[in-house]
């Protein structure tokens, strides 16, 4: 953690200690503001949080010019302006994969809309805290790369493009039309929604209900009663909050990892296109561990507010990787 001996911080740290939930007795020694503030601030997150089996990532306080120097080379840098002395960035040092295939076969087999619903939820929960990404990344990646960026093009589509690239050979060919990679890295069913080419309009992928998913525990076999439930619970969860992002990000760099990843299955391909997108950002320069940074809120209705939007987010949390545990069993 980054210091600088500057009034403002010592008097949004006050604000902090004198109107959140950080509790002076947790903090028995310190020698320095920052120091009472970063033992007052984690031990709060420590006793809100719950463990974690699946998601990785971890919160580190910094000062305006540390933010500054994760920002530097980052597109948009000159856009941030900072509005608090002292902000929580949320870093990503490493990614977790888990290949949900099988279990999502099992899923398919017992409700046509059970699939679908999954990857909704997810959705929704990520939304609403940190990222994790899922399937139709992967097919976003390879459309990028192979057919201009249309991850919902057809095999006549990019054959011109195909063969502008590999010639003729239909062997080769074949690798990358969409009929033959999509089902790999994001069958329909996980696709997050859906995109209706008459009117151009991109969609959300509808979720089915709580009654719905409790329904599905009691008749459904074994294998998918503990998703359902679990899908149940974040869908009550998801329901207290309004869709916005409960960690109030003001900058945002370009991570390179994610919370956790989602794979269709375990395939070349897939480590391919990571290994990619990390070369990538390594080259560009603008690759980082950090996935955003909030600023510490200073007066007292906001305080009172972060704080009560970071617990619900922590509770989210929990329940997102719960379910993922569920996915990846």
């Amino acid at each position: 953690m980054r210091w600088r001996a500057e009034q403002d911080v010592c008097r949004l740290i006050s604000d902090q200690f004198g109107t959140g939930p950080i509790r002076a007795r947790d903090v028995p020694g310190f020698s320095s503001a920052g120091e009472a503030f970063a033992k007052g601030f984690f031990a709060w997150a420590k006793r809100e949080m719950p463990l974690f089996k699946c998601l990785n990532f971890n919160f580190v306080i910094q000062d305006v010019e540390a933010v500054r120097e994760q920002m530097q080379y980052q597109y948009d840098a000159r856009d941030f302006e900072p509005t608090s002395p002292l902000y929580l960035g949320i870093e990503m040092q490493e990614e977790n994969v888990f290949d949900i295939g099988e279990k999502v076969a099992h899923l398919r087999a017992a409700h046509p809309r059970l699939v679908s619903t999954t990857m909704a939820l997810i959705n929704r929960a990520m939304g609403r805290t940190i990222w994790v990404r899922t399937p139709d990344e992967f097919l976003g990646m390879f459309s990028s790369y192979y057919w201009d960026g249309d991850s919902r093009a057809s095999d006549e589509d990019v054959m011109e493009i195909l063969k502008d690239r590999f010639g003729d050979d239909e062997a080769e060919l074949e690798n990358y039309l969409p009929s033959v990679v999509r089902d790999e890295l994001c069958p329909s069913d996980m696709d997050v929604g859906r995109y209706n080419r008459k009117t151009h309009r991109f969609s959300l992928t509808p979720a089915l209900s709580a009654a719905s998913l409790r329904q599905l525990q009691e008749r459904g076999p074994r294998s998918v009663r503990r998703i359902c439930l679990e899908l149940e619970a974040l869908t009550l969860l998801l329901k207290t909050s309004r869709p916005r992002c409960l960690f109030d990000l003001q900058a945002r760099p370009e991570c390179a990892y994610a919370a956790a990843t989602l794979i269709a299955c375990d395939s070349p391909r897939i480590s391919e296109l990571l290994d990619d997108h990390y070369e990538h950002l390594s080259q560009s320069g603008e690759g980082s561990t950090f996935y955003g940074f909030i600023p510490f809120a200073s007066t007292p209705e906001s305080i009172r507010k972060q704080y009560a939007d970071w617990s619900l987010a922590f509770s989210i949390l929990g329940q997102l990787d719960r379910v993922i545990a569920a996915l990846a069993a």
